[in-house]
Protein backbone atom coordinates (compact mmCIF):
# COMPACT_ATOMS: atom_id res chain seq x y z
CA UNK A 1 0.00 0.00 0.00
CA UNK A 2 1.30 3.46 -0.92
CA UNK A 3 0.73 6.69 0.95
CA UNK A 4 -1.16 9.46 -0.82
CA UNK A 5 2.10 11.37 -1.28
CA UNK A 6 3.80 8.34 -2.85
CA UNK A 7 0.81 7.69 -5.11
CA UNK A 8 0.86 11.30 -6.29
CA UNK A 9 4.63 11.11 -6.85
CA UNK A 10 4.36 8.06 -9.14
CA UNK A 11 1.30 9.14 -11.13
CA UNK A 12 1.97 12.82 -11.89
CA UNK A 13 4.17 13.11 -14.99
CA UNK A 14 3.80 16.65 -16.34
CA UNK A 15 6.72 19.03 -16.90
CA UNK A 16 8.69 19.69 -13.71
CA UNK A 17 7.27 16.77 -11.73
CA UNK A 18 9.73 14.24 -10.25
CA UNK A 19 8.19 11.28 -12.07
CA UNK A 20 7.96 13.32 -15.27
CA UNK A 21 11.68 14.09 -15.06
CA UNK A 22 12.38 10.40 -14.42
CA UNK A 23 10.39 9.28 -17.49
CA UNK A 24 12.02 11.98 -19.62
CA UNK A 25 15.46 10.55 -18.87
CA UNK A 26 14.81 7.69 -21.30
CA UNK A 27 13.80 7.50 -24.96
CA UNK A 28 10.03 7.06 -25.22
CA UNK A 29 8.00 5.72 -28.16
CA UNK A 30 5.45 8.24 -29.41
CA UNK A 31 4.02 6.69 -32.60
CA UNK A 32 4.18 3.59 -34.74
CA UNK A 33 6.25 4.20 -37.88
CA UNK A 34 3.36 3.10 -40.09
CA UNK A 35 1.28 5.96 -38.65
CA UNK A 36 3.54 8.51 -40.31
CA UNK A 37 4.85 7.11 -43.61
CA UNK A 38 6.89 9.18 -46.10
CA UNK A 39 4.57 11.84 -47.47
CA UNK A 40 2.13 11.22 -44.62
CA UNK A 41 0.10 13.79 -42.70
CA UNK A 42 1.45 15.57 -39.62
CA UNK A 43 0.52 13.72 -36.44
CA UNK A 44 -0.65 15.48 -33.26
CA UNK A 45 1.12 13.96 -30.25
CA UNK A 46 0.35 14.42 -26.56
CA UNK A 47 3.02 13.07 -24.23
CA UNK A 48 3.45 13.74 -20.53
CA UNK A 49 0.98 16.64 -20.75
CA UNK A 50 2.83 18.37 -23.61
CA UNK A 51 1.10 18.97 -26.95
CA UNK A 52 3.44 18.40 -29.89
CA UNK A 53 3.31 17.69 -33.62
CA UNK A 54 5.29 14.94 -35.32
CA UNK A 55 5.92 15.43 -39.04
CA UNK A 56 8.11 14.50 -41.97
CA UNK A 57 9.32 17.38 -44.09
CA UNK A 58 9.49 17.23 -47.89
CA UNK A 59 12.90 15.55 -47.64
CA UNK A 60 11.48 12.83 -45.34
CA UNK A 61 13.26 14.19 -42.24
CA UNK A 62 11.39 13.70 -38.97
CA UNK A 63 10.63 16.55 -36.59
CA UNK A 64 8.85 16.83 -33.24
CA UNK A 65 7.99 20.38 -32.20
CA UNK A 66 5.43 22.18 -30.08
CA UNK A 67 1.97 21.93 -31.61
CA UNK A 68 0.89 25.55 -31.23
CA UNK A 69 2.53 28.13 -33.46
CA UNK A 70 4.54 30.61 -31.35
CA UNK A 71 3.01 33.45 -33.37
CA UNK A 72 -0.61 33.30 -32.16
CA UNK A 73 -1.14 29.71 -31.13
CA UNK A 74 -2.70 28.03 -34.19
CA UNK A 75 -2.41 24.23 -34.32
CA UNK A 76 0.50 23.29 -36.56
CA UNK A 77 -0.68 19.70 -37.05
CA UNK A 78 -3.00 21.15 -39.73
CA UNK A 79 -0.04 22.81 -41.47
CA UNK A 80 1.37 22.43 -44.96
CA UNK A 81 4.48 20.31 -45.52
CA UNK A 82 6.61 22.33 -47.93
CA UNK A 83 9.84 24.26 -48.43
CA UNK A 84 11.84 22.25 -45.87
CA UNK A 85 9.39 22.35 -42.97
CA UNK A 86 5.80 22.68 -41.75
CA UNK A 87 3.97 25.90 -42.53
CA UNK A 88 1.29 27.37 -40.27
CA UNK A 89 -1.99 27.92 -42.12
CA UNK A 90 -2.80 31.18 -40.29
CA UNK A 91 0.01 33.50 -41.42
CA UNK A 92 2.38 31.16 -43.25
CA UNK A 93 5.18 30.97 -40.70
CA UNK A 94 7.47 28.04 -41.57
CA UNK A 95 9.33 25.80 -39.08
CA UNK A 96 11.96 23.16 -39.78
CA UNK A 97 12.32 19.77 -38.07
CA UNK A 98 14.35 21.37 -35.25
CA UNK A 99 11.67 23.95 -34.52
CA UNK A 100 13.60 26.83 -36.10
CA UNK A 101 11.46 29.46 -37.79
CA UNK A 102 12.78 29.79 -41.34
CA UNK A 103 10.16 32.00 -42.96
CA UNK A 104 7.69 34.75 -41.98
CA UNK A 105 6.22 35.72 -45.36
CA UNK A 106 3.85 38.42 -44.08
CA UNK A 107 6.49 40.26 -42.07
CA UNK A 108 8.37 43.17 -43.64
CA UNK A 109 10.96 42.97 -40.85
CA UNK A 110 11.49 39.32 -40.17
CA UNK A 111 12.50 38.15 -36.67
CA UNK A 112 12.84 34.38 -37.25
CA UNK A 113 15.89 34.04 -35.02
CA UNK A 114 14.09 35.39 -31.97
CA UNK A 115 11.06 33.08 -32.11
CA UNK A 116 11.14 30.51 -29.25
CA UNK A 117 10.02 27.02 -30.26
CA UNK A 118 10.15 23.80 -28.24
CA UNK A 119 11.48 20.75 -30.10
CA UNK A 120 12.76 17.29 -29.22
CA UNK A 121 15.07 14.84 -31.03
CA UNK A 122 13.46 11.81 -32.63
CA UNK A 123 14.61 8.58 -34.21
CA UNK A 124 13.04 5.52 -35.77
CA UNK A 125 13.66 2.09 -34.27
CA UNK A 126 11.74 -1.16 -34.21
CA UNK A 127 8.72 0.12 -36.11
CA UNK A 128 8.27 3.07 -33.76
CA UNK A 129 9.23 6.75 -33.57
CA UNK A 130 11.04 7.55 -30.31
CA UNK A 131 11.80 10.87 -28.63
CA UNK A 132 14.13 12.01 -25.88
CA UNK A 133 12.68 14.78 -23.72
CA UNK A 134 15.29 14.82 -20.97
CA UNK A 135 18.33 16.91 -20.17
CA UNK A 136 21.94 16.10 -20.96
CA UNK A 137 23.38 13.44 -23.23
CA UNK A 138 20.66 11.01 -24.37
CA UNK A 139 21.23 7.33 -23.65
CA UNK A 140 20.78 4.69 -26.35
CA UNK A 141 17.55 2.89 -27.11
CA UNK A 142 18.18 -0.70 -25.95
CA UNK A 143 18.71 -3.29 -28.68
CA UNK A 144 15.90 -5.64 -27.72
CA UNK A 145 15.22 -8.22 -30.41
CA UNK A 146 11.71 -6.87 -30.92
CA UNK A 147 13.37 -3.61 -32.02
CA UNK A 148 16.34 -4.86 -34.04
CA UNK A 149 15.31 -8.34 -35.26
CA UNK A 150 14.32 -9.00 -38.89
CA UNK A 151 11.59 -6.59 -39.91
CA UNK A 152 9.36 -9.44 -41.10
CA UNK A 153 9.49 -11.02 -37.63
CA UNK A 154 8.14 -8.04 -35.69
CA UNK A 155 5.10 -5.78 -35.58
CA UNK A 156 4.40 -2.53 -33.69
CA UNK A 157 1.15 -0.82 -32.73
CA UNK A 158 -0.13 1.97 -30.46
CA UNK A 159 -3.44 2.14 -28.53
CA UNK A 160 -4.88 4.83 -26.24
CA UNK A 161 -6.08 3.75 -22.77
CA UNK A 162 -8.06 6.07 -20.51
CA UNK A 163 -6.30 5.77 -17.18
CA UNK A 164 -2.96 6.61 -15.60
CA UNK A 165 0.16 5.02 -17.09
CA UNK A 166 1.08 3.15 -13.91
CA UNK A 167 -2.09 1.04 -14.03
CA UNK A 168 -1.13 -0.22 -17.48
CA UNK A 169 2.38 -1.10 -16.39
CA UNK A 170 1.12 -2.87 -13.27
CA UNK A 171 -1.13 -5.09 -15.36
CA UNK A 172 1.52 -6.29 -17.81
CA UNK A 173 4.00 -7.30 -15.09
CA UNK A 174 1.35 -9.07 -12.96
CA UNK A 175 1.73 -12.83 -13.64
CA UNK A 176 -1.28 -13.94 -11.59
CA UNK A 177 -4.04 -12.14 -13.46
CA UNK A 178 -3.58 -14.15 -16.66
CA UNK A 179 -4.83 -17.26 -14.86
CA UNK A 180 -8.21 -15.61 -14.39
CA UNK A 181 -8.89 -12.59 -16.60
CA UNK A 182 -7.63 -14.29 -19.77
CA UNK A 183 -8.73 -17.84 -18.91
CA UNK A 184 -10.17 -19.85 -21.77
CA UNK A 185 -11.11 -23.47 -22.24
CA UNK A 186 -8.23 -25.92 -22.75
CA UNK A 187 -7.95 -26.56 -26.47
CA UNK A 188 -8.60 -22.91 -27.40
CA UNK A 189 -5.71 -21.21 -29.17
CA UNK A 190 -4.98 -17.52 -28.97
CA UNK A 191 -5.64 -15.73 -32.25
CA UNK A 192 -2.61 -13.49 -31.74
CA UNK A 193 0.02 -15.99 -30.54
CA UNK A 194 -1.45 -19.27 -31.79
CA UNK A 195 -0.83 -20.90 -28.40
CA UNK A 196 -3.12 -22.89 -26.12
CA UNK A 197 -2.02 -21.08 -22.96
CA UNK A 198 -3.99 -23.14 -20.46
CA UNK A 199 -2.64 -26.39 -21.88
CA UNK A 200 0.91 -25.05 -21.53
CA UNK A 201 0.59 -23.54 -18.06
CA UNK A 202 -2.37 -25.19 -16.40
CA UNK A 203 -5.09 -23.23 -14.63
CA UNK A 204 -3.61 -22.86 -11.14
CA UNK A 205 -2.00 -19.52 -10.19
CA UNK A 206 1.81 -19.48 -10.31
CA UNK A 207 4.38 -19.10 -7.56
CA UNK A 208 5.85 -15.62 -8.07
CA UNK A 209 9.27 -14.24 -7.12
CA UNK A 210 11.36 -11.27 -8.29
CA UNK A 211 14.96 -10.09 -8.34
CA UNK A 212 16.56 -6.76 -9.31
CA UNK A 213 18.53 -6.41 -12.56
CA UNK A 214 20.60 -3.67 -14.17
CA UNK A 215 17.69 -2.80 -16.48
CA UNK A 216 14.87 -3.09 -13.94
CA UNK A 217 13.45 -6.28 -12.45
CA UNK A 218 13.23 -9.96 -13.35
CA UNK A 219 9.92 -11.73 -12.67
CA UNK A 220 9.62 -15.48 -12.19
CA UNK A 221 6.21 -17.16 -12.49
CA UNK A 222 6.42 -20.89 -11.81
CA UNK A 223 3.32 -22.89 -12.79
CA UNK A 224 2.64 -26.42 -11.55
CA UNK A 225 0.60 -28.02 -14.30
CA UNK A 226 -0.45 -31.58 -15.01
CA UNK A 227 2.67 -32.03 -17.17
CA UNK A 228 5.10 -30.74 -14.54
CA UNK A 229 6.78 -27.40 -13.93
CA UNK A 230 6.27 -24.57 -16.41
CA UNK A 231 8.24 -21.35 -16.02
CA UNK A 232 7.81 -17.82 -17.31
CA UNK A 233 10.67 -15.32 -16.94
CA UNK A 234 9.39 -11.84 -17.75
CA UNK A 235 10.88 -8.42 -17.03
CA UNK A 236 10.09 -4.90 -15.94
CA UNK A 237 12.30 -2.48 -17.91
CA UNK A 238 13.01 1.07 -16.72
CA UNK A 239 11.12 3.31 -16.84
CA UNK A 240 7.74 2.14 -18.20
CA UNK A 241 8.34 -1.02 -20.22
CA UNK A 242 7.99 -4.77 -19.91
CA UNK A 243 8.98 -7.85 -21.90
CA UNK A 244 6.33 -10.55 -21.53
CA UNK A 245 6.74 -13.93 -23.22
CA UNK A 246 4.30 -15.16 -25.85
CA UNK A 247 3.28 -18.55 -24.54
CA UNK A 248 5.73 -20.99 -26.05
CA UNK A 249 9.37 -21.80 -25.28
CA UNK A 250 11.67 -20.24 -27.85
CA UNK A 251 8.96 -18.73 -30.05
CA UNK A 252 9.65 -15.12 -29.17
CA UNK A 253 8.63 -12.39 -26.78
CA UNK A 254 7.00 -8.99 -26.73
CA UNK A 255 7.85 -5.48 -25.67
CA UNK A 256 5.19 -3.28 -24.12
CA UNK A 257 5.59 0.37 -23.19
CA UNK A 258 3.09 2.51 -21.26
CA UNK A 259 3.75 6.14 -22.13
CA UNK A 260 1.71 8.87 -20.42
CA UNK A 261 -0.27 11.15 -22.69
CA UNK A 262 -1.19 13.01 -19.52
CA UNK A 263 -2.02 11.93 -15.98
CA UNK A 264 -5.40 10.52 -17.02
CA UNK A 265 -4.51 8.58 -20.16
CA UNK A 266 -1.59 6.75 -21.72
CA UNK A 267 -0.49 5.03 -24.90
CA UNK A 268 0.06 1.30 -24.88
CA UNK A 269 2.78 0.30 -27.35
CA UNK A 270 3.00 -3.35 -28.31
CA UNK A 271 6.06 -4.80 -30.03
CA UNK A 272 5.34 -8.40 -31.16
CA UNK A 273 8.35 -10.49 -32.11
CA UNK A 274 9.09 -14.07 -33.17
CA UNK A 275 12.62 -15.48 -33.18
CA UNK A 276 12.54 -17.78 -36.17
CA UNK A 277 9.51 -16.96 -38.28
CA UNK A 278 7.69 -14.03 -39.80
CA UNK A 279 4.66 -12.68 -37.98
CA UNK A 280 1.41 -12.56 -39.93
CA UNK A 281 1.08 -8.78 -40.01
CA UNK A 282 -2.08 -8.80 -42.09
CA UNK A 283 -3.80 -11.06 -39.57
CA UNK A 284 -2.55 -8.95 -36.64
CA UNK A 285 -3.76 -5.73 -38.29
CA UNK A 286 -7.13 -7.28 -39.11
CA UNK A 287 -7.65 -8.54 -35.55
CA UNK A 288 -6.56 -5.20 -34.11
CA UNK A 289 -8.76 -3.19 -36.49
CA UNK A 290 -11.73 -5.27 -35.40
CA UNK A 291 -11.02 -4.36 -31.78
CA UNK A 292 -9.50 -0.85 -31.86
CA UNK A 293 -11.56 2.06 -33.20
CA UNK A 294 -10.46 5.06 -35.29
CA UNK A 295 -9.92 7.10 -32.10
CA UNK A 296 -7.22 4.54 -31.12
CA UNK A 297 -9.27 3.32 -28.16
CA UNK A 298 -10.58 -0.21 -27.74
CA UNK A 299 -14.00 -0.88 -29.25
CA UNK A 300 -14.90 -2.46 -25.91
CA UNK A 301 -14.88 0.44 -23.46
CA UNK A 302 -16.59 1.72 -20.33
CA UNK A 303 -19.29 3.51 -22.35
CA UNK A 304 -20.59 0.14 -23.61
CA UNK A 305 -19.56 -1.86 -20.53
CA UNK A 306 -16.82 -3.53 -22.58
CA UNK A 307 -19.56 -5.39 -24.50
CA UNK A 308 -19.53 -8.03 -21.80
CA UNK A 309 -21.59 -11.08 -22.78
CA UNK A 310 -22.85 -13.06 -19.80
CA UNK A 311 -23.87 -15.97 -22.03
CA UNK A 312 -20.27 -16.19 -23.26
CA UNK A 313 -19.20 -16.76 -19.64
CA UNK A 314 -21.32 -19.90 -19.15
CA UNK A 315 -20.41 -23.53 -19.69
CA UNK A 316 -17.08 -25.37 -19.74
CA UNK A 317 -16.07 -23.74 -23.04
CA UNK A 318 -17.01 -20.22 -22.02
CA UNK A 319 -14.58 -17.40 -21.36
CA UNK A 320 -13.89 -16.29 -17.80
CA UNK A 321 -14.69 -12.60 -18.34
CA UNK A 322 -17.15 -12.66 -21.28
CA UNK A 323 -15.26 -9.98 -23.20
CA UNK A 324 -14.26 -11.64 -26.43
CA UNK A 325 -10.87 -12.93 -27.48
CA UNK A 326 -8.79 -9.73 -27.69
CA UNK A 327 -6.69 -9.83 -24.53
CA UNK A 328 -5.60 -6.13 -24.65
CA UNK A 329 -9.27 -5.09 -24.36
CA UNK A 330 -9.67 -7.36 -21.34
CA UNK A 331 -6.64 -5.71 -19.75
CA UNK A 332 -8.10 -2.29 -20.57
CA UNK A 333 -11.28 -3.23 -18.70
CA UNK A 334 -9.27 -4.24 -15.63
CA UNK A 335 -7.18 -1.06 -15.47
CA UNK A 336 -9.65 1.56 -16.70
CA UNK A 337 -12.38 0.53 -14.26
CA UNK A 338 -9.97 1.18 -11.36
CA UNK A 339 -10.51 4.90 -12.01
CA UNK A 340 -8.48 7.50 -13.88
CA UNK A 341 -5.84 7.37 -11.12
CA UNK A 342 -6.26 4.47 -8.71
CA UNK A 343 -6.31 5.33 -5.01
CA UNK A 344 -3.57 3.01 -3.80
CA UNK A 345 -4.05 4.04 -0.16
CA UNK A 346 -7.15 1.82 0.02
CA UNK A 347 -5.94 -1.35 -1.71
CA UNK A 348 -5.04 -4.62 -0.01
CA UNK A 349 -2.10 -6.37 -1.67
CA UNK A 350 -1.68 -10.13 -1.39
CA UNK A 351 1.18 -12.59 -1.81
CA UNK A 352 0.97 -12.61 -5.63
CA UNK A 353 1.34 -8.82 -5.63
CA UNK A 354 5.03 -9.08 -4.73
CA UNK A 355 5.77 -7.92 -8.29
CA UNK A 356 3.69 -4.76 -7.87
CA UNK A 357 5.24 -3.95 -4.50
CA UNK A 358 8.75 -4.55 -5.86
CA UNK A 359 8.10 -2.26 -8.82
CA UNK A 360 6.80 0.49 -6.52
CA UNK A 361 10.01 0.28 -4.50
CA UNK A 362 12.11 0.39 -7.67
CA UNK A 363 10.29 3.46 -8.97
CA UNK A 364 10.45 5.33 -5.67
CA UNK A 365 14.15 4.53 -5.34
CA UNK A 366 14.83 5.66 -8.92
CA UNK A 367 13.05 8.99 -8.45
CA UNK A 368 14.87 9.58 -5.15
CA UNK A 369 18.15 8.76 -6.89
CA UNK A 370 17.46 11.52 -9.42
CA UNK A 371 16.39 13.96 -6.73
CA UNK A 372 19.75 13.31 -5.08
CA UNK A 373 21.43 14.57 -8.24
CA UNK A 374 22.39 11.19 -9.69
CA UNK A 375 21.62 9.69 -13.10
CA UNK A 376 18.45 7.66 -13.59
CA UNK A 377 19.00 3.89 -13.27
CA UNK A 378 19.16 1.45 -16.14
CA UNK A 379 20.21 3.86 -18.90
CA UNK A 380 21.87 2.19 -21.86
CA UNK A 381 25.33 3.77 -22.15
CA UNK A 382 27.24 0.82 -23.66
CA UNK A 383 26.68 -2.45 -25.48
CA UNK A 384 26.65 -4.51 -22.26
CA UNK A 385 23.21 -3.21 -21.30
CA UNK A 386 21.44 -6.50 -22.01
CA UNK A 387 24.17 -8.83 -20.72
CA UNK A 388 21.92 -10.11 -17.92
CA UNK A 389 18.66 -10.04 -19.92
CA UNK A 390 16.63 -13.25 -20.11
CA UNK A 391 13.09 -13.70 -21.39
CA UNK A 392 11.91 -17.31 -21.32
CA UNK A 393 8.82 -19.47 -21.21
CA UNK A 394 8.65 -23.23 -21.19
CA UNK A 395 8.72 -26.48 -19.18
CA UNK A 396 11.62 -27.01 -16.80
CA UNK A 397 13.00 -30.01 -14.93
CA UNK A 398 11.55 -30.98 -11.55
CA UNK A 399 14.82 -30.08 -9.82
CA UNK A 400 14.93 -26.58 -11.36
CA UNK A 401 13.37 -23.31 -10.23
CA UNK A 402 13.31 -19.80 -11.72
CA UNK A 403 16.74 -18.55 -10.56
CA UNK A 404 18.54 -21.81 -11.41
CA UNK A 405 16.98 -21.90 -14.89
CA UNK A 406 17.95 -18.27 -15.40
CA UNK A 407 21.55 -18.94 -14.39
CA UNK A 408 21.75 -21.79 -16.90
CA UNK A 409 20.37 -19.58 -19.67
CA UNK A 410 22.76 -16.74 -18.84
CA UNK A 411 25.73 -19.15 -18.81
CA UNK A 412 24.72 -20.52 -22.20
CA UNK A 413 24.31 -16.98 -23.54
CA UNK A 414 27.77 -15.97 -22.29
CA UNK A 415 29.34 -19.09 -23.81
CA UNK A 416 27.70 -18.40 -27.18
CA UNK A 417 29.13 -14.87 -27.20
Amino acid sequence: MLTQAQNDLLTRTGPGTPCGEFLRSYWQPIAATEEIPPGGDPLPIRIMSEDLVLFRDDKDRLGLIQRNCPHRGTDLSYGRIEDGGIRCLYHGWLFDVNGKCIDQPAEKRKFCDTVPMKSYPVQEKGGAIWTYMGNGEPPMIPDFQFLVGPEANRHTSRTLQTCNWLQGLESVIDPAHTTYLHRRAVGTRSIRSGNDVNKLRGTAPPDVTTEPTTFGMRIYALHHGSNGKYLRINNYVYPCGATPTTGNAGSGYQGRWYVPADDGSHYYFEFIYKHAQAVDKDALRKFRNENVAADMRHVRRAENRYLQDRVEMKGPDGSFCGMGEYFPAQDAFAIETQGIIRDRTTENLGSTDIVIASMFRSLLKAIQQMQDGKEAPGLMRDENYLSDFVCFEGPIADNEDGPSQCRRLLAAKAAAE
